[in-house]
């Protein structure tokens, strides 16, 4: 059974540590990792297995999970892009670029998740067939070009096949890998 450390909504620990379930119904603050994968104009999302217990069958983060007890964000983010993708990154190959916080309601609306979301970038040339995607946590995997992408989550009925985050943070991810990317894809 998993469990997390417990934050106030400053983000300060209250020294509790609480099983998942407790935490996730109980809508109490927990630390998690995004990371988004991109190559040249690209981003990479996953589709969440429907086994997963919200927003199963959704586009999401290329890789993302929560940070164990007493787990640094690389060190987490490190190990989801292994276990989710089957990628083996070096510490500098990842650029943390911020922390938000976001309040999710699962797809039944039995728990409330409230992270406090490390997030970092992750510049990948290779191809999908080079990935293991974990068939419990991942069902497909997409490159989709970022002008493409934009245009999804405008419109009313595509971005229902994506999970709920808030429209500013998709475009915040977008415009941060843009400006970093130099007119021959280099970062």
């Amino acid at each position: 059974m998993e469990h997390f450390e417990v934050f106030d909504e400053n983000g300060n620990p209250t020294g509790s540590i609480e099983p998942r379930k407790t935490v996730h119904s109980n809508g109490l603050w927990h630390r998690t990792v995004h990371i988004w994968i991109y190559r040249r104009n690209q981003i990479l999302l996953q589709k969440r297995a429907q086994s997963k217990d919200s927003h199963s069958g959704l586009w999401d983060v290329s890789a993302a999970g929560h940070i164990e007890v007493r787990e640094t964000t690389l060190e987490a983010a490190l190990r989801e892009l292994e276990e989710e993708l089957g990628i083996h990154a070096e510490e500098n190959d990842l650029l943390y670029v911020d922390t938000k916080r976001f309040t999710l309601v699962s797809q039944k609306g039995d728990f409330v998740d409230r992270e406090i979301t490390s997030i970092y970038l992750y510049r990948w040339e290779g191809s999908i067939d080079e990935l293991s995607p974990h068939p419990e946590e991942v069902e497909d995997l997409q490159f989709y070009d970022i002008g493409h992408l934009g245009n999804l989550l405008e419109d009313r009925e595509m971005k229902k096949i994506f999970v709920p985050h808030e429209i500013s943070y998709y475009r915040w991810v977008m415009e941060l890998i843009t400006s970093i990317i130099s007119p021959r894809g280099d970062r």
